[in-house]
């Protein structure tokens, strides 16, 4: 069935990025995080990206991110392609993350403030240009990636909220 083939390669390729994006709620319930912006303000007088985004929450996004591709490459008969997709699509996914920050400071969107659909595809977009530079990544065909616009953004929402409903997160989306 053309689904499941889309759903699975979808999985493989999509779930460490995924998995990258929610791991700094989880590490700041654990760690006081040092803000990667380190505190400065532009000459705008707005922080660089806020509290938000710290250098644990970063690092440990990027490196379970990677664990998770070393699994599905393990998975997948010892295959490096999804080792390279799962670290690519990490970092990829979380610089999305932190860029969306970056602007949506500029714009006086403050922390926890709401930009419907950068919000959710953010991580999605920057892991794909990522996955996309790397000629050894797994690629997503367009509909895996036409499939992935329209599931990340009900996952995103559905996951928010249960972070929120568990006090992981101040707001539900």
């Amino acid at each position: 069935m053309d689904i499941l083939r889309i759903l699975i390669d979808f999985l493989k390729i999509y779930i460490p990025p995924m998995v990258a994006n929610g791991i700094p709620v989880v590490v700041s319930k654990f760690i006081k995080g040092r803000p990667l912006d380190r505190g400065k303000y532009l000459s705008d007088g707005k922080r660089i990206l806020g509290d938000g985004k710290t250098v644990e929450g970063t690092t440990f996004a990027i490196l379970t991110g990677t664990l998770m591709g070393a699994i599905i490459g393990i998975l997948n008969y010892y295959s490096l392609q999804y080792c390279f997709t799962g670290f690519l699509g990490s970092l990829g996914g979380i610089l999305g993350d932190i860029t969306k920050s970056f602007f949506k400071r500029r714009i006086g969107i403050e922390r926890g403030g709401m930009l419907p659909l950068v919000d959710q595809l953010d991580f999605y977009l920057g892991s794909t240009l990522f996955i996309y530079l790397c000629p050894i990544c797994a690629h997503p065909s367009l509909d895996v990636f036409l499939f992935g616009i329209i599931i990340i953004p009900l996952l995103h929402l559905s996951t928010n909220y249960i972070a929120f409903k568990l006090h992981l997160k101040s707001v539900p989306w």
